[in-house]
This record gives C-alpha cells, structure tokens and sequence, in this order.
C-alpha cells in the first residue's frame, strides 16, 4: 500500500528534489511578496526633477515669487526625492530613467498669479512630463507628485489673495466705524448748535419790539437757521442709521489669519477604515501565495512519476492511498514552509490565523490533487492544462486589480476559478470581515475539488489496473518509461 514510499526511500535524490519542489512556494511567495512589500513607504526613493523659471512679479505693491516659495516647501517635502535642476538635465535624467517626471515652473508663473482678479485672468499653468514607456507605475506616481505640486501652488496663491482680501475688508469695517463715530459726533455737535441757537430766538422774540423792522428780520432769519439745523440733526441722524445698517453684516464677520487659512482649506476630510491594513504587501499576500502553492503543485508533477507502472501496486485502491500519502506529505511541508516565511520573513498580523492556515492547507492539498489528476488523466497534456489553468487564474481571480476593472470575459469566468475564493478566504481571514465570496464558498469548493480529484484518480487508477490499454496510453501520453 505504500508502495512508493518505499521507492522514495530507495532514492535519496528524488527525496531530496521533492523537499526542493517543497520550498519552491515559499521562494515564490518571499522574494516575489518581498520586492513589492510596501511600495508607498520607499516614495522618497523616486526621483522627480523640478525646474523652476519663475522670474516672479509683484501684487499690491509686494513681491510675489511663488516658484520660489514652492521649491521652498518641496525642499522640506520628504514625500518624493525631489530633484530641483535645469531644463536639459531634468530631459536626460527622463529619458534615462533617473527621474520618473519633470515639473516645469515657467517663468511667468507668479506674472499669472497676478492677473486672477483681472478682468481677463491668465491660470497659471504648470507641465507634467513623464515616461511611461520605461515605467508605467512610476510615471503615474510622477503625475501624482505634478498634482501635488499644483496643489501647492494654488494653496500659496490663495493663501496670498485671501490675506490681502481679508486685510482689505478689516480696513473697510475698521473705517467704517469710524465714519459712524464721527457721524454721531457731528449730530450731536448739530444738536447743541440748534438747542443754543433756540435760546438766541427766544432772547431775539423778547428784544424784537425794541429793535422794531430789523428785529423782525433778524428773528425771521434766525427762525429760518434753527429750521436748517433741526433738519441738518434729522438728516444726520438718518445717515448714521444707515452707516451702521451697512456695517451691520461686516460686524458678523471675522478677518483674522484663522478665517483665512478657513476660507482657503474649507473641507476637512475624515477617513476611517472597516478593516486595519498595515501595508500593500498585507493585502497583496493571499494573491502571491495563492498562486505560489498551485505554482508548487505543478512543479511537483515535473518530478514525482505521477504515472509509475500499476504493476507496482497490489490494487488499484492501493496505488492511490500510495500517492495520497506522498501528496499529503507534500502539501503539509510546503504549507508549513510557506507559513514559516510569512510569520518570520514579513510578520504581518493575521486576525483570524486558523482559519487563514485551514485554507492555505486546504488549497495545497486540492492544487496537488488537481494536478496530480490531470496528469493522471492525460501524462504530459495535463501538465500543459494545469499551465493554463494557472495563467487563467492569475489573470481572473482578482488578486491585484478589482475584478471589475477587467473585461467582461474575466468577469465571468471569476466565480467560476477556485482561486478566486481561496484568495477571498485568505483576505477574510486577514482582515476579518466577510466578502461576497465568503470564506465558506471557499471551504465547500475546496473540499469539493479535494474529495472529487480523489474519487475521480481511484477511478483512473481502476481503469488502469482494468485496461492495459488505456494505462499504456497514458504511458505514451506522459512520454515516460518505467
């Protein structure tokens, strides 16, 4: 019954090649899994070359220079290596892939910012250029940086017309309580002024008799000038009222360098997260490990003879319990070494560990099988399915991009792939949350695939001690003699 491990012991270098087929996973999952950890933490790793012309100019009588003060807050940016260089350098350090974007500063840039409140306003304009040719990620980080840059620029721009506008309005509501005050001020004079002038027409009407005709004229006059004054009280009175309704809405408002710095940040953004992701390399883990067990169980069918002679067996029933065992063994040691690497090599935590090991375990032994089955079946053809199966999988399982971002043929072959939900499987586990393909999906279908390629390869192996026929066909098929 265990018939070929007795043969494995017989042969020390086929032990030894399936302990290396073992670990191929493992060198899969850590040095492809290892070159893209946490990308977006070795940003100031990329280079991008900044090329300011500015010649700057002046706004409301103050210098402006904002090339200068952008290279300025770059200079302290740790975000990109940020290259500040002149135009030819900036075009050979593209080229040859040194940097991964240019950022030109024209000179006319602070001449632009000027105009904004003109009656025909010039934007300000900067140019991105980049290489996707040599790198495509890179450029796009490139035109991210770009995009930074504009930022930047718009917030130092706006920062200096608010401040001057906020300036402005301080003086206006300044000035206008000023008026007011003075207005008041007058209004009272008017009033004193008219309250003495009726004392002298009262002094007037006693001394009129005795003054006769040119007393008369002179209390007439007076008359007339308290009339003036009343109604110089009146007029004034009205205009400070509405001095200060004018002033009224300047008085809700505040103008410090607070509401400044409000106006021109207005949206404050609060992100928040369902699941705690310490880096790329997390998420993009059950991908790489996904692929690299099925990647292992191909390897294995390279090496282990698949196929060997059924005169070597006593039953049909025998000859697989023999190859159970070795696939078995062989799934448990390239887990185990897998989960070696994750746990001592990246040391990600894994909020759900048994779960995220059950299924590891669980897509070893189906990938094993699978394989082993199709080989089984077809010798050297089976091999070349599995081949394709595995690129078909690589490219439908949603293991880097949303499935959603692919075409319609991927899209419906996705729920179809067991590595589909192996991948989700492990992401549950990970992260503990549930997805659309839950970890459940994933156990019944393994399972389904494990116990259908063991019934399927019993059935294989009966046909084989059955037919010689049909064994010598496969033999011919996998090419192999015994």
């Amino acid at each position: 019954m265990f018939s070929d491990i007795k043969q494995l012991l017989k042969n020390p270098f086929l032990i030894i090649s399936l302990l290396a087929i073992a670990t191929i996973p493992a060198l899969y999952t850590a040095i492809f899994l290892g070159s893209m950890w946490d990308p977006y933490n070795q940003l100031d790793e990329i280079q991008i070359s900044v090329v300011n012309e500015d010649e700057g100019s002046e706004l409301n009588g103050q210098p402006l220079n904002v090339g200068e003060r952008i290279e300025n807050e770059l200079a302290e940016n740790n975000e990109f290596d940020w290259q500040f260089t002149d135009q030819k350098t900036a075009t050979d350090n593209l080229e040859n892939g040194t940097s991964y974007a240019i950022i030109h500063i024209a000179g006319n840039v602070s001449e632009q910012a000027t105009t904004l409140l003109d009656k025909d306003p010039e934007l300000i304009s900067i140019d991105v250029t980049t290489n996707p040719g040599f790198n495509f990620v890179g450029s796009m980080m490139g035109t991210q940086g770009g995009s930074g840059v504009a930022d930047a620029i718009a917030k130092t721009v706006g920062e200096t017309y608010t401040a001057t506008l906020m300036d402005t309005l301080a003086e206006v509501a300044a000035s206008t309580g000023d008026i007011e005050t003075a207005l008041s001020d007058i209004e009272e004079g008017a009033g004193q002024l008219r309250e003495s002038n009726e004392e002298l027409q009262t002094g007037l009407d006693q001394a009129a008799p005795a003054l006769g005709a040119a007393g008369s004229q002179l209390t007439q006059g007076n008359a007339e000038i308290t009339a003036g004054l009343e109604s110089l009280e009146e007029n004034l009175g009205t205009l400070a009222g509405e001095v200060s309704d004018g002033s009224a809405p300047l008085d809700d408002y505040s103008f410090t360098e607070h509401n400044a710095e409000s106006i021109i940040s207005p949206v404050e953004v609060t992100e928040s997260e369902i699941t705690n992701m310490s880096n790329y390399g997390q998420s993009f883990a059950p991908f790489i490990i996904a692929v690299s067990l099925f990647v292992g169980a191909v390897a294995f069918s390279v090496i282990f003879p698949i196929n060997r002679s059924s005169e070597n067996y006593r039953s049909s029933l025998s000859m697989s319990v023999s190859k159970l065992v070795i696939i078995s063994a062989q799934a448990l040691i390239s887990t185990a070494v897998v989960a070696a690497v994750i746990q001592f090599m990246f040391d990600f935590p894994i909020e759900q560990p048994l779960k995220f090991y059950g299924i590891m375990i669980l897509w070893a032994f189906a990938s094993l099988l699978l394989v082993s089955l199709l080989v089984s079946l077809l010798g050297n053809i089976g091999k070349f399915i599995a081949i394709v199966f595995l690129i078909i999988q690589l490219s439908a399982s949603a293991g880097t991009f949303p499935i959603e971002t692919a075409g319609a043929i991927y899209q419906t072959v996705h729920p179809i792939l067991p590595m589909s939900y192996v991948i989700a499987a492990m992401r549950e586990s990970i992260f503990s949350f549930e997805g659309s393909l839950s970890y459940g999906d994933a156990l019944i279908y393994t399972i389904a695939i494990t116990a259908g390629s063991i019934v399927t390869l019993q059935l294989i192996n009966f046909l084989k001690f059955k037919f010689t026929s049909f064994e010598n066909l496969i033999r011919k098929l996998s090419r192999i003699q015994y």
